[in-house]
């Protein structure tokens, strides 16, 4: 065995002790030893060099490294369906698989990380990333087709590129200038024109859009808020139902003087035939609508229609609207829902007009409310501040610190927003008010231990540094003081030498005794052999 050495030699009749097993031992550990032992280096001292490394245990290894002396290679073998295969060789300059396309340089979950070759490498195709697969170099691209996944070579693409150019019409632009709306323009280089947006106008990067602030000629938009100047447009295709309900009136019959409803053709022709029926008949032969009138007949019935929307009609309600009364004169009364009659103002309305008999009442009462005395001035006391004789008189309350003032049954919360209480003195805290000790420091310090002070007669700390000075060389404890006694100074000194656990090294020698005791002389007897 390389890096073992014989020390001992058993002859017939010998007495067998256990130094001479130690020895050899001892001498077996060395050589095993993984930094110090044996190397297989090939040398006559420590062994051959291991050709062959393998499965564990296995006399024919399925899984190997095989040294070939002959060939100058190393080869893998793997286990394959019960079959050392070899798989791939080093040899001098290559890594050559055994069998061509069979082996994969990692894989689509464990993957390396950079690669660097100083040569050519030679692909069947290159996919990078989820691309399609590269699978040739094109050196020709006037015949591509829509599907080709081969990759252009720069040639190719500057002679395409080059050939397209040459079919560009050459002008004599100097400049581009931008015109009204526009931005931008240039005289060498790309050229970009901007369009300026405006209100309601957005100039994008594809498209000039308006927004819903601008009315378009098509679409369906809901106008509010506008008015719209019927003499200069036209409204059209007006019907019924784009009334709002109650504006058409169809029976006027009990028709009340200030309704604004619209009277529907039914509604009129059915009223105007009634009272057409009670005139008597005459010799007219044309009714013609005059001023502020509208409609008139020649023959048949004929309906003359005040004209409201231009004319006022002094014997029947109307709702004027936009109009100026200039110095109008109002009589007798005001009526109309912005005028409120209420001796309590009760709807409190913020755009309707009182009445002076409602304006008295209520003032009055209010009035009546107020107490009568005959104070002439407030004076500020102790403890207070402000006053006045006139007017709205403020009494302040002094707790700014600025006098004193004597609390009684009050409770502050010192951990109140705003509350701080300050310039506590030893005088300010009654003797039955004791401090706990759990409320002093961190409160790990008991009331209890905290009473322990009460007996001291000088600094704590003065007497237990004094106490620890008379413990010295000259006054070092004999071993009997120590636990129950039962361990004398000499017993005592036996730990001098001791460099880690005692029960362990005993436990560790135990075992080793017995393991040499009952296989020392078969391990003696094969080394002699």
């Amino acid at each position: 065995m390389a890096g073992y050495t014989r020390q001992s030699s058993l002859n017939n009749g010998d007495t067998i002790t256990a130094a001479l097993f130690n020895n050899e031992y001892n001498q077996l550990l060395a050589a095993f030893n993984a930094s110090s032992g044996h190397k297989h280096d090939g040398t006559a001292a420590e062994g051959p060099v291991i050709a062959l490394i393998g499965d564990a245990g296995l006399t024919t290894p399925l899984n190997k490294i095989q040294i070939d002396t002959t060939n100058d290679e190393i080869g893998f073998h793997i286990d394959v369906s019960g079959t050392s295969t070899e798989q791939f060789k080093l040899l001098d300059g290559a890594i050559v698989p055994i069998t061509t396309n069979d082996i994969d340089l990692g894989s689509s979950s464990l993957q390396f990380k950079d690669a660097f070759f100083d040569g050519t490498v030679t692909l069947d195709g290159l996919t990078i990333g989820s691309a399609t697969n590269i699978t040739d170099v094109d050196t020709d691209l006037t015949s591509v087709s829509a599907s080709d996944d081969t990759l252009a070579s720069a040639k190719s693409i500057k002679t395409y590129v080059d050939a397209q150019v040459a079919t560009i019409p050459v002008g004599d632009i100097t400049s581009v200038v931008a015109g009204t709306g526009m931005t931008g323009g240039g005289v060498s280089g790309d050229v970009t024109l901007n369009v300026i947006g405006g209100t309601g106008i957005d100039a994008n990067a594809n498209d000039i859009a308006i927004d819903n602030t601008v009315v378009t000629l098509t679409g369906s938009q809901v106008l509010t808020g506008k008015t719209i100047d019927v003499d200069n447009n036209t409204l059209s295709n007006v019907e019924v139902d784009n009334l709002k309900s109650g504006v058409l009136d169809t029976d006027l019959t009990s028709v009340a003087t200030g309704d604004t409803t619209l009277a529907s053709a039914k509604a009129i022709k059915s009223y105007v035939d009634t009272q057409v029926a009670t005139i008597p008949v005459g010799d007219i032969t044309e009714v013609i609508a005059g001023t502020g009138l509208s409609g008139g007949a020649a023959s048949g019935a004929a309906t003359l229609n005040i004209d409201t929307a231009t004319t006022v009609d002094v014997s029947t309600a109307q709702t004027l609207t936009n109009k100026i009364l200039t110095s109008p004169v109002l009589n007798t009364s005001i009526s109309g829902t912005a005028f409120k009659d209420e001796d309590n103002m009760s709807s409190d309305s913020a755009t309707s007009v009182a009445s002076q008999q409602s304006i008295k009442a209520y003032v009055d009462a209010q009035v009546a409310t107020v107490p009568t005395g005959d104070i002439t001035e407030v004076v500020a006391g102790t403890g207070l501040s402000g006053g006045g004789t006139t007017g709205a008189v403020t009494l302040n309350a002094d707790v700014t610190g600025s006098s004193t003032t004597t609390f009684t049954n009050k409770t502050i919360d010192a951990d109140g927003t705003g509350n701080s209480i300050t310039n506590i003195e030893d005088a300010n805290i009654k003797s039955a008010a004791a401090i706990d000790a759990t409320k002093i420091a961190d409160g790990s310090v008991t009331s209890t231990e905290f009473q322990f002070i009460n007996s001291l007669s000088s600094n704590a700390q003065t007497q237990i540094d004094a106490k620890q000075a008379t413990i010295d060389s000259s006054n070092r404890l004999n071993a009997n003081l120590i636990h129950d006694g039962s361990v004398d100074n000499t017993e005592f000194g036996f730990l001098d030498g001791v460099t880690s656990s005692i029960q362990t090294q005993i436990n560790t020698a135990n075992t080793n005794i017995s393991n040499k005791a009952s296989n020392g002389f078969a391990v003696a007897m094969a080394i002699a052999l």
